[in-house]
């Protein structure tokens, strides 16, 4: 599978849950310094490239999948929760 470029990759699936939740409250103030501070702390990271991933787990209620990196690089084989929106179809 394809993950869209710029899309949040989740190194913690409670953190996505979080994030999932601002983003669905429409308080875009919070998602934003929600976002910040997970970034910054490393918690997440946001990749500018599309990239290419293999799904290990599909929930989907809770619209999350498991992924492991498959893209050439030194993040290749890492782990990660996304949301399924950040998938291309």
């Amino acid at each position: 599978m394809l993950v869209k470029p710029n899309s949040i990759w989740f190194q913690d699936a409670d953190k996505l849950t979080q994030w999932q939740k601002l983003k669905k409250s429409g308080d875009f103030k919070a998602l934003a310094s929600f976002q910040e501070d997970v970034l910054r702390e490393r918690d997440a990271w946001q990749f500018i490239a599309q990239l290419t991933v293999k799904i290990l787990d599909y929930e989907p209620a809770r619209n999350q999948v498991n992924v492991e990196m498959q893209t050439t690089g030194r993040m290749a084989g890492t782990r990660w929760f996304l949301d399924t929106d950040a998938l291309l179809k």
